[in-house]
């Protein structure tokens, strides 16, 4: 693991905060859309969300240079705790108790998944095989347009967890496709040295296109910010994990602080999940 993980770490948490307040202010335009206040404010509130929102790969491009991919995400769900604060402070919902504990779990499982990537004994970037991610991304997309068929069609299907968790798969794949391609010469750099590296490079801004799709998806069909950003963090967590043991043909390869902490981290999301968003 390289030394300039708290680089990661730190960019990691900054990014996550960045990235969840920009689907608060998203959410905030269009609800006051929705309600008729069609004012200039509300424009520049769902303006100012996107373009915060577009910053997604800016983050890990600078996190990568530092350190393994892992780390950016091992750290991303805290940012739910930003959205939280401002989700009762602008969107009127409700704290509970539940959310309390959820924010604890939250925090812990967080730091448990950080700790474990920080000790993970895994491959190099550069190293991994990046056929099963391709299939990965291939299913991902056959199975976009058939669910945006029958959540038309079904309204009790559960939009925001469906297109949340799909929004964060994609831009799961983002991060380390973005993160195998500025290694591509084995050392990270700020961007990839060959045409290779290049290539994925910039195949890579599909993910975070597919990805701000699917929450704009959910957004749109007034799917509670709850349930999308639950979907949504707990696939860009669990994601890039389940891609390190299929680059590496090893489910062994994630040691038991990752899992305890990806553990925690999803029952942390039910708990905030279920928590009402008025």
């Amino acid at each position: 693991m390289s030394d300039g993980y708290l680089i990661a770490l730190l960019f990691g948490v900054l990014g996550s905060v960045v990235v969840h307040l920009s689907q608060g202010l998203m959410r905030l335009g269009i609800l006051r859309q929705q309600q008729a206040i069609l004012s200039r404010n509300s424009r520049l509130l769902y303006l100012t969300g996107m373009l915060l929102n577009f910053s997604a790969p800016l983050w890990v491009v600078i996190a990568n240079r530092f350190g393994s991919t892992i780390l950016y995400t091992s750290i991303y769900a805290i940012g739910l705790l930003a959205l939280l604060w401002f989700s009762c402070i602008k969107l009127g919902m409700t704290l509970r108790r539940r959310d309390l504990a959820g924010a604890v779990l939250l925090t812990v499982g967080a730091a448990l998944l950080a700790l474990g990537s920080i000790t993970l004994d895994a491959q190099p970037m550069h190293e991994l095989n990046t056929m099963p991610m391709w299939w990965f991304a291939m299913t991902l997309l056959l199975i976009v347009l058939p669910l945006a068929l029958l959540t038309r069609r079904y309204a009790w299907l559960p939009q925001g967890i469906l297109f949340g968790a799909l929004g964060g798969a994609f831009l799961a794949l983002d991060s380390v496709f973005k993160g195998i391609a500025q290694s591509d010469l084995g050392a990270a750099a700020w961007l990839p040295s060959t045409a290779a590296g290049m290539q994925l490079f910039a195949i890579s801004f599909i993910g975070a296109i597919m990805a701000f799709a699917m929450t704009q998806w959910a957004h749109i069909r007034a799917a509670p910010p709850s349930a999308t950003i639950a979907g949504y963090d707990a696939a860009y967590v669990l994601t890039p994990l389940l891609l390190l043991s299929l680059a590496t043909g090893d489910a062994s390869v994630l040691n038991a602080l990752c899992l305890w902490g990806a553990a925690c981290i999803l029952v942390a999301l039910v708990l905030l999940h279920r928590a009402p968003t008025r």
